[in-house]
């Protein structure tokens, strides 16, 4: 069995090069945002794509939205009665 400064160096590389690669992502990720003037992350909601605008696909919350609305329109006179 190696001795156990060993085993701490090993465990120790890895963790380094752990860190590296995920630097190295984030840094790649965001080399955008870093070097465009007024850089941001790109829109990646269903609402804001025009591909989808053009299909006429809106975001789920959006539609559940409309749809409650419809439903309680076409239920809100259902059970009125009229009493003499």
């Amino acid at each position: 069995m190696p001795p156990k400064y060993i085993l701490k160096m090993i465990t120790l590389k890895i963790v380094l090069i752990a860190i590296a690669l995920v630097s190295t992502a984030i840094l790649a990720l965001s080399i955008r945002i870093v070097l465009v003037k007024d850089g941001k992350f790109p829109e990646t909601h269903v609402s804001k794509n025009p591909e989808m605008k053009k299909k006429g696909i809106l975001c789920v919350k959006t539609m559940d939205r409309i749809e409650q609305a419809q439903t309680e329109l076409k239920n809100k006179y259902k059970n009125v009665t009229v009493s003499r």
